[in-house]
Protein backbone atom coordinates (compact mmCIF):
# COMPACT_ATOMS: atom_id res chain seq x y z
CA UNK A 1 0.00 0.00 0.00
CA UNK A 2 1.18 3.01 -0.76
CA UNK A 3 2.20 5.93 1.88
CA UNK A 4 -0.69 7.88 1.13
CA UNK A 5 -3.51 5.35 1.07
CA UNK A 6 -1.54 4.45 4.79
CA UNK A 7 -2.72 8.37 5.81
CA UNK A 8 -6.01 8.53 4.09
CA UNK A 9 -6.96 5.19 6.05
CA UNK A 10 -5.85 6.62 8.93
CA UNK A 11 -7.41 9.91 8.29
CA UNK A 12 -11.09 8.43 7.31
CA UNK A 13 -10.22 6.43 10.76
CA UNK A 14 -10.01 9.90 12.89
CA UNK A 15 -12.83 10.95 10.96
CA UNK A 16 -15.39 8.37 11.91
CA UNK A 17 -14.07 7.56 15.19
CA UNK A 18 -13.48 3.84 13.65
CA UNK A 19 -16.35 2.52 15.16
CA UNK A 20 -18.98 5.45 13.31
CA UNK A 21 -19.66 7.12 17.36
CA UNK A 22 -18.68 10.53 17.20
CA UNK A 23 -16.51 11.24 20.27
CA UNK A 24 -16.47 14.74 21.79
CA UNK A 25 -14.92 17.29 19.32
CA UNK A 26 -11.45 18.98 20.55
CA UNK A 27 -11.48 22.52 21.66
CA UNK A 28 -9.73 25.09 19.17
CA UNK A 29 -9.19 29.01 19.96
CA UNK A 30 -9.31 30.79 16.68
CA UNK A 31 -7.18 34.77 17.22
CA UNK A 32 -9.65 35.25 14.38
CA UNK A 33 -9.92 38.20 12.21
CA UNK A 34 -13.05 38.59 9.86
CA UNK A 35 -14.35 41.16 6.82
CA UNK A 36 -16.40 41.42 4.50
CA UNK A 37 -16.37 41.16 0.94
CA UNK A 38 -17.28 43.38 -2.26
CA UNK A 39 -16.43 41.75 -5.44
CA UNK A 40 -17.90 42.99 -8.50
CA UNK A 41 -16.51 42.24 -12.35
CA UNK A 42 -15.83 44.57 -14.79
CA UNK A 43 -15.12 44.72 -18.56
CA UNK A 44 -12.15 45.61 -17.42
CA UNK A 45 -9.88 47.56 -14.86
CA UNK A 46 -10.92 51.29 -14.34
CA UNK A 47 -8.21 54.01 -14.86
CA UNK A 48 -8.05 57.22 -12.70
CA UNK A 49 -11.33 59.16 -12.85
CA UNK A 50 -13.02 56.28 -14.87
CA UNK A 51 -16.34 55.12 -13.63
CA UNK A 52 -17.43 51.46 -15.60
CA UNK A 53 -20.59 49.54 -15.74
CA UNK A 54 -19.56 46.43 -13.69
CA UNK A 55 -21.78 43.16 -12.96
CA UNK A 56 -22.30 40.03 -10.55
CA UNK A 57 -21.81 41.94 -7.58
CA UNK A 58 -21.89 39.75 -4.34
CA UNK A 59 -21.22 40.12 -0.64
CA UNK A 60 -19.34 37.32 0.88
CA UNK A 61 -17.77 36.50 4.18
CA UNK A 62 -14.05 36.18 4.54
CA UNK A 63 -11.24 37.26 7.00
CA UNK A 64 -8.01 35.15 7.65
CA UNK A 65 -9.42 34.27 10.84
CA UNK A 66 -12.99 33.57 10.23
CA UNK A 67 -12.03 31.40 7.14
CA UNK A 68 -9.85 29.62 9.23
CA UNK A 69 -12.63 29.11 12.18
CA UNK A 70 -15.22 27.86 9.64
CA UNK A 71 -13.28 25.29 7.89
CA UNK A 72 -12.23 23.81 11.69
CA UNK A 73 -16.12 23.87 12.54
CA UNK A 74 -17.15 22.32 9.67
CA UNK A 75 -14.52 19.20 9.68
CA UNK A 76 -15.62 18.41 13.25
CA UNK A 77 -14.10 20.61 15.83
CA UNK A 78 -15.36 22.63 18.57
CA UNK A 79 -14.30 26.43 17.74
CA UNK A 80 -14.38 29.34 19.83
CA UNK A 81 -13.42 32.60 18.46
CA UNK A 82 -12.02 36.23 19.73
CA UNK A 83 -12.51 39.02 17.41
CA UNK A 84 -13.37 42.94 17.03
CA UNK A 85 -16.01 43.75 14.78
CA UNK A 86 -18.21 47.13 14.54
CA UNK A 87 -21.52 47.82 15.61
CA UNK A 88 -22.87 47.39 12.42
CA UNK A 89 -24.13 45.50 9.61
CA UNK A 90 -21.45 43.74 8.43
CA UNK A 91 -20.58 42.85 12.48
CA UNK A 92 -24.50 41.77 12.76
CA UNK A 93 -23.63 39.14 9.71
CA UNK A 94 -20.27 38.30 11.18
CA UNK A 95 -21.89 36.73 14.03
CA UNK A 96 -24.53 35.68 12.79
CA UNK A 97 -22.51 33.23 10.20
CA UNK A 98 -20.55 32.39 13.25
CA UNK A 99 -24.04 31.19 14.66
CA UNK A 100 -24.86 29.42 11.71
CA UNK A 101 -21.30 27.05 11.51
CA UNK A 102 -21.78 26.53 14.96
CA UNK A 103 -18.55 28.67 16.56
CA UNK A 104 -18.42 29.58 20.19
CA UNK A 105 -18.63 33.88 19.56
CA UNK A 106 -19.32 34.79 22.75
CA UNK A 107 -15.70 36.17 23.28
CA UNK A 108 -16.54 38.72 20.02
CA UNK A 109 -16.19 42.17 20.97
CA UNK A 110 -18.41 44.39 19.21
CA UNK A 111 -16.44 47.94 18.82
CA UNK A 112 -18.06 50.94 19.30
CA UNK A 113 -16.12 53.26 17.17
CA UNK A 114 -14.36 51.08 13.94
CA UNK A 115 -16.12 49.40 11.28
CA UNK A 116 -16.00 45.85 10.52
CA UNK A 117 -13.16 44.89 8.44
CA UNK A 118 -14.68 45.22 4.58
CA UNK A 119 -12.34 44.14 1.24
CA UNK A 120 -13.66 45.61 -1.96
CA UNK A 121 -12.45 43.44 -5.57
CA UNK A 122 -12.83 44.82 -8.70
CA UNK A 123 -12.37 41.48 -11.20
CA UNK A 124 -10.77 42.40 -15.08
CA UNK A 125 -11.88 39.21 -17.54
CA UNK A 126 -9.13 37.90 -17.63
CA UNK A 127 -8.97 37.61 -13.66
CA UNK A 128 -6.77 40.22 -12.85
CA UNK A 129 -7.82 42.13 -9.46
CA UNK A 130 -7.79 45.59 -7.93
CA UNK A 131 -8.07 45.33 -4.28
CA UNK A 132 -8.87 47.92 -1.29
CA UNK A 133 -8.94 46.66 2.03
CA UNK A 134 -9.68 48.56 5.36
CA UNK A 135 -9.57 45.89 8.67
CA UNK A 136 -11.48 48.34 10.83
CA UNK A 137 -12.14 46.95 13.81
CA UNK A 138 -9.86 43.42 13.32
CA UNK A 139 -6.65 46.23 14.02
CA UNK A 140 -8.35 46.60 17.87
CA UNK A 141 -8.00 43.14 19.09
CA UNK A 142 -5.97 43.55 22.08
CA UNK A 143 -4.46 41.03 24.45
CA UNK A 144 -6.88 42.71 27.03
CA UNK A 145 -9.60 41.39 25.01
CA UNK A 146 -8.59 37.78 25.22
CA UNK A 147 -7.64 38.19 28.69
CA UNK A 148 -11.50 39.36 29.34
CA UNK A 149 -12.78 36.32 27.67
CA UNK A 150 -9.99 33.95 28.46
CA UNK A 151 -11.22 31.62 31.43
CA UNK A 152 -15.06 31.83 30.34
CA UNK A 153 -14.69 30.88 26.65
CA UNK A 154 -11.28 30.82 25.13
CA UNK A 155 -9.34 29.19 27.89
CA UNK A 156 -7.79 24.79 27.91
CA UNK A 157 -7.91 24.30 24.06
CA UNK A 158 -6.39 21.15 22.11
CA UNK A 159 -5.33 23.95 19.69
CA UNK A 160 -4.97 27.77 18.57
CA UNK A 161 -4.79 29.35 15.75
CA UNK A 162 -4.19 32.88 14.55
CA UNK A 163 -3.02 35.15 11.74
CA UNK A 164 -1.86 38.31 11.35
CA UNK A 165 -5.03 39.90 9.92
CA UNK A 166 -4.82 41.25 14.05
CA UNK A 167 -2.29 42.81 15.78
CA UNK A 168 0.86 40.81 16.12
CA UNK A 169 0.85 41.43 20.35
CA UNK A 170 -3.06 40.42 20.53
CA UNK A 171 -2.20 37.19 18.10
CA UNK A 172 0.91 35.93 19.76
CA UNK A 173 -0.87 36.98 23.47
CA UNK A 174 -3.31 34.22 22.66
CA UNK A 175 -1.17 31.77 21.44
CA UNK A 176 1.30 32.13 24.42
CA UNK A 177 -1.71 32.00 26.67
CA UNK A 178 -2.71 28.70 24.78
CA UNK A 179 0.71 27.52 25.21
CA UNK A 180 1.21 27.73 28.72
CA UNK A 181 -2.37 25.22 29.26
CA UNK A 182 -0.78 22.68 26.83
CA UNK A 183 -2.24 23.60 23.41
CA UNK A 184 -0.67 23.56 20.44
CA UNK A 185 -0.08 26.64 18.57
CA UNK A 186 -0.12 27.54 14.69
CA UNK A 187 0.64 31.22 13.67
CA UNK A 188 -0.59 31.57 9.97
CA UNK A 189 2.31 34.39 9.24
CA UNK A 190 0.04 36.23 7.00
CA UNK A 191 -0.55 38.88 6.02
CA UNK A 192 3.41 38.97 5.76
CA UNK A 193 5.40 40.62 8.27
CA UNK A 194 9.84 40.39 8.39
CA UNK A 195 10.18 38.94 12.09
CA UNK A 196 12.62 37.40 14.21
CA UNK A 197 12.73 33.70 15.16
CA UNK A 198 12.77 35.09 19.10
CA UNK A 199 9.53 37.49 18.45
CA UNK A 200 8.07 33.71 17.83
CA UNK A 201 8.72 31.70 21.26
CA UNK A 202 5.48 30.15 22.18
CA UNK A 203 4.34 29.39 18.23
CA UNK A 204 5.05 25.74 17.86
CA UNK A 205 4.17 26.14 14.03
CA UNK A 206 4.67 28.53 11.58
CA UNK A 207 2.40 28.03 8.56
CA UNK A 208 3.88 30.30 5.42
CA UNK A 209 3.25 30.07 1.81
CA UNK A 210 6.84 30.72 -0.22
CA UNK A 211 6.27 34.65 -0.81
CA UNK A 212 5.40 34.51 3.07
CA UNK A 213 8.10 32.85 4.38
CA UNK A 214 10.32 35.00 2.10
CA UNK A 215 9.22 38.33 3.73
CA UNK A 216 9.20 36.93 7.51
CA UNK A 217 12.82 36.00 6.76
CA UNK A 218 13.75 39.99 5.73
CA UNK A 219 14.15 38.50 2.47
CA UNK A 220 13.13 40.18 -1.41
CA UNK A 221 9.69 38.45 -1.74
CA UNK A 222 11.23 37.66 -5.64
CA UNK A 223 14.37 36.67 -4.08
CA UNK A 224 16.04 33.07 -4.89
CA UNK A 225 17.17 31.82 -2.01
CA UNK A 226 16.13 28.09 -0.70
CA UNK A 227 13.14 28.40 1.27
CA UNK A 228 13.98 25.07 3.23
CA UNK A 229 16.92 27.38 4.32
CA UNK A 230 15.09 30.31 5.16
CA UNK A 231 12.65 27.72 7.46
CA UNK A 232 15.36 26.53 9.20
CA UNK A 233 16.21 29.81 10.35
CA UNK A 234 13.10 29.46 12.64
CA UNK A 235 13.90 26.18 14.64
CA UNK A 236 15.45 27.65 17.06
CA UNK A 237 12.34 29.12 18.26
CA UNK A 238 9.31 26.94 16.91
CA UNK A 239 8.93 23.38 16.64
CA UNK A 240 7.97 23.09 12.79
CA UNK A 241 7.60 24.99 9.77
CA UNK A 242 4.92 24.12 7.08
CA UNK A 243 5.48 26.15 3.56
CA UNK A 244 2.50 25.52 1.62
CA UNK A 245 3.17 25.59 -1.77
CA UNK A 246 -0.24 25.65 -3.90
CA UNK A 247 0.03 22.49 -6.58
CA UNK A 248 3.18 21.46 -5.33
CA UNK A 249 1.91 20.13 -1.55
CA UNK A 250 3.67 21.37 1.60
CA UNK A 251 7.31 21.40 2.57
CA UNK A 252 7.69 20.65 6.43
CA UNK A 253 10.90 21.45 8.07
CA UNK A 254 11.63 20.12 11.47
CA UNK A 255 14.10 18.34 13.74
CA UNK A 256 14.05 15.57 11.46
CA UNK A 257 14.60 17.08 8.68
CA UNK A 258 12.78 18.24 5.53
CA UNK A 259 10.17 16.74 3.24
CA UNK A 260 7.25 17.56 0.67
CA UNK A 261 3.79 16.18 0.74
CA UNK A 262 2.17 16.16 -2.41
CA UNK A 263 -1.45 17.20 -2.58
CA UNK A 264 -3.89 15.12 -4.78
CA UNK A 265 -4.26 16.27 -8.19
CA UNK A 266 -7.15 18.49 -8.98
CA UNK A 267 -8.23 20.73 -11.97
CA UNK A 268 -7.68 24.47 -10.34
CA UNK A 269 -10.44 26.96 -10.70
CA UNK A 270 -9.83 29.19 -8.19
CA UNK A 271 -7.06 29.05 -5.38
CA UNK A 272 -8.34 31.87 -3.32
CA UNK A 273 -8.51 30.48 0.11
CA UNK A 274 -6.23 27.86 -0.52
CA UNK A 275 -4.06 28.61 2.79
CA UNK A 276 -7.61 29.50 5.03
CA UNK A 277 -8.98 25.67 4.32
CA UNK A 278 -5.60 24.11 4.75
CA UNK A 279 -4.96 26.00 7.75
CA UNK A 280 -8.33 25.26 9.35
CA UNK A 281 -7.66 21.08 8.80
CA UNK A 282 -4.64 21.25 10.15
CA UNK A 283 -6.18 22.62 13.21
CA UNK A 284 -8.71 20.02 13.26
CA UNK A 285 -6.21 17.35 12.28
CA UNK A 286 -3.92 18.13 15.40
CA UNK A 287 -6.34 18.21 17.60
CA UNK A 288 -7.84 14.77 16.28
CA UNK A 289 -3.81 13.46 17.76
CA UNK A 290 -2.75 13.57 14.02
CA UNK A 291 1.10 13.45 13.69
CA UNK A 292 2.50 16.31 11.83
CA UNK A 293 2.66 14.60 8.51
CA UNK A 294 -0.55 13.35 8.49
CA UNK A 295 -2.27 16.15 9.52
CA UNK A 296 -0.43 17.99 6.59
CA UNK A 297 -1.72 15.79 4.44
CA UNK A 298 -5.10 15.63 5.69
CA UNK A 299 -4.73 20.10 4.75
CA UNK A 300 -3.72 19.04 1.49
CA UNK A 301 -6.95 18.04 0.84
CA UNK A 302 -8.82 20.39 2.20
CA UNK A 303 -7.14 22.73 0.49
CA UNK A 304 -7.33 20.54 -3.18
CA UNK A 305 -10.90 20.27 -2.43
CA UNK A 306 -11.36 24.14 -1.91
CA UNK A 307 -9.79 24.97 -5.08
CA UNK A 308 -11.72 22.93 -7.38
CA UNK A 309 -14.37 24.59 -5.92
CA UNK A 310 -16.29 21.70 -6.22
CA UNK A 311 -19.15 23.48 -4.45
CA UNK A 312 -20.23 26.38 -6.28
CA UNK A 313 -20.94 29.60 -5.06
CA UNK A 314 -18.69 32.31 -2.63
CA UNK A 315 -15.26 31.29 -0.99
CA UNK A 316 -17.27 30.08 2.60
CA UNK A 317 -19.53 28.39 1.13
CA UNK A 318 -17.16 26.01 -1.10
CA UNK A 319 -15.22 24.72 1.84
CA UNK A 320 -15.95 20.99 2.84
CA UNK A 321 -17.40 19.47 5.53
CA UNK A 322 -16.11 16.77 7.26
CA UNK A 323 -18.44 13.90 4.92
CA UNK A 324 -17.76 16.05 2.16
CA UNK A 325 -14.01 15.85 2.53
CA UNK A 326 -14.06 12.25 3.67
CA UNK A 327 -15.86 11.55 0.29
CA UNK A 328 -13.41 13.89 -2.04
CA UNK A 329 -10.53 11.72 0.02
CA UNK A 330 -12.23 8.17 -0.84
CA UNK A 331 -12.72 9.02 -4.37
CA UNK A 332 -8.86 9.77 -4.57
CA UNK A 333 -7.77 6.89 -3.19
CA UNK A 334 -9.89 4.39 -4.50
Amino acid sequence: MKAQNRVYTREVKILHHTSGDKAMPEKITVIASYNTGFLIHAPRLPVEGETLMGSGFRMEHGGKGSNQAIQAARLGSHVHVVARVGHDLFGDRAISKWREEGIDHRAVVRDPEAPTGVGIIIVGPDGKNMIVVDLGANLRLTPADIDRYWEDSLSRPKVALAQLEVPVEAALHGLRRAKNEGAVTILNPAPARPMKPSELVGVDIITPNETEMRILAGEDPNSTTDIALLAERYLDSVNTVIVTLGEKGALIVDNRGKRILPPPRVKAVDTTGAGDAFNGALATALSMGLSVDDAVSFANYAGAYLVARFKRGELVESLATRDELEEFMRSANP
